[in-house]
């Protein structure tokens, strides 16, 4: 597996890191003020101590904090920040029918909210099926022609035939019992498939779904060669398919996503609408969004809120948790 790059300390913790060097400079102005001090010539403070000892800088030091407790401190407040922001979106709404999971990863901080809450994927557990499929083939030359085709249609118009050949179409002796093995092979603790072979009704969790990137988008169970074709499938979507995380992004930054949409009968008629991708993935700073909701009275709606809540993502990843 690549892993992320280790980075210096981010720009958002240089105010943290001050706190330390503040306790330093108001250590050292009390050193100074000791020396000048009267004190018979004995050298000695009242207490017996000289100025700058060994006691003096242990106290000191009790200020300092680590830059594991920095990160901690830091990753708090983008937390309470995040649970703050999301929960006030949602209760702005009113209404009641609606509900939403989100996580995100900029490979500094990993925050979520109701990150473990289980949600129907519709159309985004398609990533899963494509890196199974390119994971069975061992090597993008060994992948047939027309499954190469499936794939794509699968991926950039999120066709459900095309999927249905993907994972049906004897890639796997049963694609219904594969799909639930990938999910344990994958590490997602939280996925499952349905009872039925409707894809669509995999439960799933945002956390989850981070991990599901994660694996599609950068070397681990795929190679280089297929890791830049699911990249490539992705970051080209069908016009019809271009919102979502996107919406979170900058001009000019590249994304990868899968979107998925649904109405559910058991719920009214009221529609499952989720997103996942990430941002600048390319670069040593990704972001990795998922955003699973349900409960909207239409796609349409559903979709606005979607990139509401990717806006809102992006705003709490880009603050500066000091300020």
């Amino acid at each position: 597996m690549t892993s992320q790059p280790k980075h210096a300390p981010s720009r958002r913790l240089w105010p943290f890191l001050a706190v330390p060097a503040i306790a330093v400079l108001i250590a050292a102005v009390i050193y100074v003020v000791d020396l000048s001090g009267d004190d018979d010539g004995s050298g000695g403070s009242a207490d017996g101590t000289l100025p700058g000892s060994q006691e003096s800088v242990e106290d000191d030091s009790s200020m300092q904090l680590s830059d594991e407790e920095l990160h901690a401190a830091a990753q708090a407040r983008l937390q309470s920040d995040l649970d703050a922001a999301v929960s006030e979106y949602v209760a702005g709404l009113e209404d009641e029918n609606f509900y939403a999971s989100v996580a995100v990863d900029d490979a500094e901080f990993q925050l979520a909210y109701e990150g473990e809450v289980q949600h129907d994927t519709a159309s985004i557990v398609k990533v899963e099926i494509l890196t199974m499929v390119l994971e069975e083939y061992g090597t993008l030359d060994e992948v047939p022609d027309w499954l190469l085709d499936s794939a794509e249609a699968m991926i950039k118009d999120s066709s459900n035939d095309a999927t249905n050949d993907m994972l049906y179409g004897g890639t796997f002796g049963d694609g219904h019992d594969a799909i639930r093995q990938a999910h344990i092979d994958y590490g997602l603790e939280n996925t499952n498939p349905n009872e039925t072979e409707q894809w669509g009704k995999t439960q799933t969790t945002a956390v989850d779904q981070l991990r599901m990137l994660e694996l599609a988008l950068y070397e681990d169970v795929l190679d280089a060669e297929q890791v830049e074709y699911a990249r490539s499938l992705m970051g080209d979507l069908a016009e019809s398919q271009q919102w979502g995380v996107s919406a979170a992004a900058a001009e000019g930054e590249t994304v990868w996503m899968k979107n998925g949409w649904d109405t559910r009968d058991a719920m009214g008629g009221e529609w499952v609408v989720n997103s996942i991708g990430v941002i600048n993935g390319e670069t040593e700073e990704p972001i990795k969004i998922a955003i699973l909701t349900g409960g909207s009275a239409s796609d349409g709606e559903g979709i606005e809120r979607v990139e509401e809540l990717a806006k809102i993502i992006r705003e709490i990843v880009d603050t500066d948790p000091s300020a």
